[in-house]
């Protein structure tokens, strides 16, 4: 059972034809639906130009239409009991408004109430009276593919191409400071795409020339979609930049249709008041035609007021040149990773050299483990740079710092210790960057360090492909000791690169020197202990170039 439009939803729509009253009523939204028993907005100017979409000659409008465009309608008329032919239980034009004989568009199915346009993946633009509260986001239905192919058919529509709204992003509708807007930013319940595609906003925030050709794609009188290009802007109102004035031919229903500058197939606002539409003839009733130059024209907002709204608060690369924040985990489950080498789940991070980044599926917020994890990280030539298995002091997570040696791509590697099953949630946090040092000391002293195998004291310096570290107990700057020394170096992923016992010209001192070599860098260590099991102590000294 059909819930008739001029009772159970005039609530809604109803109210909203004298909000901007001047006088007596004055120029009012396009929201009334047609056919409710009050007096319709907008109007034809000069010959109707409005065409359905299979006719129109312009490629790209057609598209806009049939990929981005949307009329709200009411789900009590949406019949979907076969989904994949989903229809309309609505009265005509003619039936709906009473149109005499003979005027156009009169056998076509009049559901809709307000247009829309995708302009990101799941925001739908539109007019703020169109969607006033949360009641009215979450009692109507937005549908997509609802235009005429040819001339005696309207387009199948299935329920893939019907959708509801999830919230009301931004929204507006009021005069302030001497700013009168009217928009609303709706977020779909699910992304349109790749089944639709969203229309390119105009860019900039100039005001329309007067005269500019301006198109218009909405469900004027809610019917299916049409096309208007032959508009024209008679005020741009470049002294307050909130809306402009133009000639489209267009209707109760057509509000917030997409308003497009012609010259660059831009939205350039938002069609939200106008004209009366229709008017008696008798006993019925007819469009309602004025001159081009006649009559007071249709109000449309600009869209750039709706989109600094929305960007000031949210994040979209289409429309606010923006990105969400990267992630800083992911979920993992693994078995049979042999030490996270095969099987494994990945993630890329973008570091600058000398940025330092911890990782780990225990002691982060938000990391976990379940089973003996283990990490990896490679570097972006795909060499490691850092491993770890047990990372933490109780349980069997993993847990590794390094300091980019390099800027690039590092690959974050989850996998078992063994080939053992394990799960969680690997979480990292990325330090500030900071230029590494080029030089420094450490000082040591150490006993059965069995040749700086154990009981070493350690330092780690942050290298990139090409650079030479040259570390000791003696020929380095501030290099110092006593005893019978003993140095190593580990590069980032564990693995010794040099070592040295008695350097030349050292006597029972240390020193060595090490190039990075391509494709690798990252955070090395060197390790200071004794020859053998003997007692040795120092200063060790390095510098890099």
């Amino acid at each position: 059972m059909r819930i008739p439009r001029t009772d159970a939803r005039r609530k809604l729509l109803g109210a909203l034809l004298c909000t901007f009253s001047v006088a007596a009523c004055g120029p009012a939204q396009e929201g009334e639906p047609a056919g409710s028993g009050s007096t319709e907005q907008p109007v034809v100017y000069g010959n109707d130009d409005r065409m359905d979409v299979y006719a129109h000659p312009d490629a790209t409008l057609r598209q806009y239409a049939m990929q981005a465009s949307a009329v709200m309608v009411d789900p009590y008329e949406i019949d979907d009991s076969d989904p994949n032919n989903v229809v309309f239980d609505s009265p005509t034009l003619g039936e709906y408004v009473n149109l005499c004989a003979g005027q156009r568009f009169i056998d076509d199915p009049s559901p809709g109430y307000c247009s829309g346009t995708l302009i990101d993946d799941d925001l739908l633009l539109t007019a703020g009276h169109c969607v006033e509260t949360a009641a009215d986001c979450r009692d109507f239905k937005w549908a997509f593919n609802f235009y005429r192919p040819d001339a005696n058919s309207v387009q199948t529509m299935t329920t893939q191409d019907i959708f509801s709204c999830k919230e009301i992003v931004v929204r507006r509708d009021n005069t302030s400071s001497g700013r009168t807007l009217d928009y609303a930013i709706i977020r779909l319940d699910r992304s349109a795409a790749p089944r639709f595609t969203p229309a390119p906003i105009r860019p900039g925030n100039a005001a329309m020339a007067v005269g500019a050709n301006v198109a218009v794609i909405g469900s004027g009188s809610g019917i299916p979609l049409k096309i208007d290009s032959g508009g024209s802007v008679r005020n741009g109102r470049a002294s307050t930049l909130d809306y402009f004035v133009a000639t489209t031919d267009t209707f109760g229903g057509n509000s917030g249709s997409a308003v497009y500058d012609m010259s660059s197939h831009t939205i350039a606002g938002i069609l939200v008041r106008g004209t009366t539409d229709y008017v008696y003839q008798g006993s019925c009733r007819v469009v309602n035609q004025c001159a081009e130059t006649g009559c007071s024209g249709e109000d449309i907002t600009y869209i750039r007021p709706a989109i600094e709204a929305f960007c000031a608060t949210n994040t979209s690369v289409r429309l606010c040149n923006t990105t969400p924040p990267p992630p800083t985990s992911f979920d993992f489950t693994a078995s049979n990773t042999q030490n996270a080498t095969v099987n494994t789940t990945r993630h890329t991070v973008e570091l600058t050299a000398g940025q330092s980044i911890t990782v780990g599926t225990c002691g982060l917020t938000g990391a976990s483990a379940t089973g003996d994890t283990w990490l990896r990280v490679n570097g972006p030539s795909g060499i490691e740079v850092a491993s770890n298995d047990d990372g933490c002091a109780t349980g069997r997570g993993s847990n590794v710092t390094f300091t980019a040696g390099a800027a690039g791509n590092y690959e974050i590697i989850a996998g078992c210790y063994g080939n053992t099953s394990c799960s969680g949630t690997v979480a990292w946090t990325i330090g500030t960057a900071t230029p590494p040092a080029n030089s420094g000391t450490f000082n040591y002293s150490s006993v059965n360090s069995d040749s700086a195998r154990q009981n070493t004291t350690n330092e780690n310096v942050t290298l990139t492909a090409g650079q030479s570290l040259s570390f000791g107990t003696c020929n380095v700057t501030g290099a110092s000791g006593t005893g019978d020394s003993f140095i190593r170096l580990y590069n980032a992923a564990g693995t010794q690169v040099k070592f040295n016992d008695d350097g030349a010209g050292c006597g029972s001192l240390s020193h060595a020197t090490y190039t990075v070599p391509a494709g690798a860098g990252g955070t090395y260590q060197i390790r200071a202990g004794c020859y053998g099991n003997t007692s040795c102590s120092g200063t060790v000294g390095w510098t890099v170039q």
